[in-house]
């Protein structure tokens, strides 16, 4: 039951820190580099607390280089994502997340061995459908546009990076090493983009926009950082499968959240929560909620 919570708390964190990413990539920073520079290097400063929940030790060669990918994964999946925000609204891009999700559970068969019961391909299917339908608009499916393939970029590197998370949790034995190492080294490969002229410049005439809003960065990214501890710690009881059916949840978090800003404190954002589209959504929610259901309760 913990790793179940644990796992909750990801989709949670994760529509907190969508939104305000949602915020800082369309009014702060115009290239994606430069926000994946500022959002890497800030991230990497709440690692140390780590130490607390646990005590790192060396892992072997092989886990090592695992690492080295999760790492370039953590940092080459922002560059698709950051675009796509700059198109399309919060709560699509989570849905499209879902896209790259399908192959989750074919790396998880073919890799990891695990193998799920009718019931659960069932659940996994109705989440992968209705999440995919969050974002069609209208009656017509929508023409493919550029954020569709930044989407579907973005979530098979993150399909790919849960389950090798799981791969190293199997032969490491480590949830703190995976929270801390892969993290480490996604902090340190943003500096390479200050060989890059072009990148150099922007990163360095926006240094006094990121320090203006440098308290929004730090929560930003202390919500990712739980966020990411929730999503590890879960993945040491959990699968792969169980971990990203239970993650699709997030954009009824997003909703909710979207709504609460809205209503409570009127903080305009680009949501469209108007009572047809509320509606809309809820029944795909709901749809949601009964997949996870199947997919959990083995």
């Amino acid at each position: 039951m913990e790793f179940l919570l644990a796992a909750f708390g990801m989709p949670i964190f994760a529509a907190m820190a969508v939104i305000i990413e949602r915020h800082l990539s369309n009014r702060t920073f115009k290239h994606p580099t430069t926000m994946v520079f500022y959002v890497s290097i800030s991230n990497a400063l709440f690692l140390p607390l780590l130490l607390f929940l646990g005590t790192p030790t060396m892992p072997s060669p092989e886990v090592w280089g695992c690492y080295l990918i999760l790492a370039a994964i953590y940092i080459g999946y922002l560059y698709p994502y950051y675009l796509a925000m700059k198109v399309i609204d919060p709560s699509i891009v989570a849905a499209l997340f879902a896209l790259g999700q399908v192959s989750v559970p074919l790396l998880s068969y073919f890799w990891l061995g695990d193998k799920l019961d009718f019931a659960q391909y069932v659940g996994f299917a109705v989440i992968i459908l209705s999440s995919v339908a969050l974002s069609i608009k209208g009656r017509k499916i929508p023409k493919l546009n550029r954020a569709f393939y930044y989407m579907v970029l973005a979530s098979l590197l993150v399909a790919f990076a849960e389950v090798l998370k799981k791969y190293t949790l199997i032969e490491d034995l480590s949830w703190i090493n995976l929270a801390i190492f892969p993290g480490a080294i996604s902090g340190m490969i943003p500096l390479a983009f200050l060989l890059v002229k072009p990148w150099r410049k922007d990163i360095v005439r926006n240094f006094p926009p990121y320090l203006k809003k440098c308290r929004l960065f730090v929560v930003n990214e202390f919500i990712c950082f739980l966020g990411m501890v929730c999503g590890v710690y879960a993945l040491f009881g959990l699968s792969p499968v169980t971990l990203i059916s239970v993650n699709a949840t997030q954009p009824i978090f997003m909703l909710a959240f979207a709504y609460l800003l809205l209503k409570k404190f009127g903080v305009p954002l680009m949501e469209k929560i108007s009572p047809q589209v509320i509606l809309k959504k809820m029944f795909y929610f709901i749809l949601i909620i009964l997949g996870v259901m199947l997919v959990i309760f083995e």
